[in-house]
């Protein structure tokens, strides 16, 4: 069962076409998704990062006031683009293209598992 699931998120991440939805394009319970698996990925990928703090504070009470921070959807695009780069790069022959999990050239967003946050079409 597990496997499966691995091979799942593999197989999205690596998918010829790019079919993952844009920030505008998700519903409400999906930004609320993405939000809080932003938040407990970025404390996990920066445990000692003082992000942290601003992050879980941003995301408190979205439920209940029927919302999701409109800044989470600037990092939620962010992901899309460097996943779409990463994606066409990623047989590319250009010495200069991006490298992935290369924090870097990508930022803190380009690690991999930020790419299993974005919502499928």
């Amino acid at each position: 069962m597990f496997s499966l699931k691995l091979l799942t998120k593999n197989a999205k991440r690596f998918q010829h076409t790019f079919a993952f939805k844009k920030w505008s394009d998700l519903s409400l319970k999906q930004q609320q998704t993405f939000v809080k698996g932003f938040v407990d990925n970025y404390k996990k990928q920066y445990p000692g990062s003082k992000t942290n703090v601003s992050l879980q504070g941003l995301s408190i009470d979205m439920e209940n006031h029927q919302d999701a921070p409109a800044v989470f959807g600037i990092f939620y695009n962010d992901v899309w683009d460097l996943c779409k780069k990463s994606k066409q790069n990623l047989y590319s022959k250009d010495v200069n293209a991006l490298q992935r999990n290369d924090i870097k050239l990508t930022g803190r967003y380009g690690h991999e598992s930020f790419y299993d946050l974005l919502v499928e079409e």
